[in-house]
């Protein structure tokens, strides 16, 4: 059959293109592949703005070269610009309705993870984004420390929970401290929850939770009075470095002696404080 007038060559109006740019071609394909696939196993995070970057990349490769559009008349490649940028817009809007542009949302304390807008279905009074993922969750009403506690702590045979014990004996008040702090340093953004609220750094919400780090509130600064916030929780209006709150902190008083001590010496001790320790006596004293 002899070639068309129009297509002397006999390729359907298509240069031929020598193997070693498909090989490439195919590499490439591949190693972006391979780079879209890690955050979906948490492998790493990247920006939706990169993997959306990635994934034109790839469309435009593919329909450029395996089905020819680069060599086709330009007629052709600017109806095909039209419903490209039409897929890119419409992708934006999915990963937008799909809260898809933040990091991973298990990066975020349990306590802030059930609370997302995605998960969380009962009355909320008040909508934050944590300062992890970026994620909306619902801070108030407070969290039920309850359930919580008996989520985190292992059960005993007689169903009541069973919260680990402090050995102090023989330890310095130094080295109390040390260990205190190392439990209230992942009580605080855990079992706890207080991170949810304060935030990991301890700086608060301005207007709504009030900060933890440099506080100058006095019943935060006196041991026994911050023992007793958290076991009884706080309610009305209060001044916390020039700035007034007026909100309810729900008592954590399910929480162990020792578990609540641990908290408190770890914020008086984190971000820079230097209040010293409580001790699980101080926080009996006040139950």
């Amino acid at each position: 059959m002899s070639a068309h007038p129009d297509d002397p060559h006999g390729h359907g109006g298509h240069d031929v293109r020598p193997v070693r740019d498909y090989v490439a071609i195919i590499l490439i394909l591949t190693v972006i592949t391979f780079l879209e696939i890690g955050p979906l196993f948490e492998w790493y995070n990247l920006p939706a703005s990169v993997l959306i970057v990635m994934s034109l990349a790839k469309f435009v490769l593919v329909v450029a070269f395996f089905m020819h559009l680069a060599d086709d008349h330009s007629f052709f490649t600017q109806v095909f610009f039209g419903p490209l940028v039409g897929a890119v817009l419409m992708v934006m809007v999915l990963m937008l309705l799909f809260n898809s542009y933040v990091p991973s949302p298990t990066k975020d304390a349990f306590a802030v993870q059930e609370r997302h807008w995605t998960n969380y279905s009962g009355e909320c009074s008040s909508w934050l984004r944590s300062h992890v993922s970026n994620r909306w969750y619902c801070a108030s009403p407070a969290v039920n420390t309850e359930r919580l506690y008996a989520e985190y702590v292992p059960r005993t045979a007689g169903g009541s929970a069973a919260a680990p014990a402090l050995d102090f004996a023989g330890l310095t008040d130094a080295e109390k401290q040390d260990k205190l702090y190392e439990l209230g340093e992942k009580l605080y953004s855990g079992k706890g929850g207080c991170a949810a609220c304060h935030q990991a750094n301890g700086a608060g919400i301005p207007g709504a939770f009030p900060p933890l780090a440099g506080s100058d509130y006095k019943g935060f600064l006196d041991p026994v009075e911050h023992a007793r916030i958290i076991v009884h929780g706080l309610n009305g209006e209060i001044v916390v470095n020039g700035v007034t709150y007026n909100g309810a902190m729900q008592a954590f008083g399910a929480l162990s002696d020792d578990e609540i001590a641990a908290i408190a010496t770890y914020e008086r001790n984190a971000w820079g404080n230097s209040h010293g320790l409580v001790t699980p006596e101080q926080v009996a004293s006040i139950r």
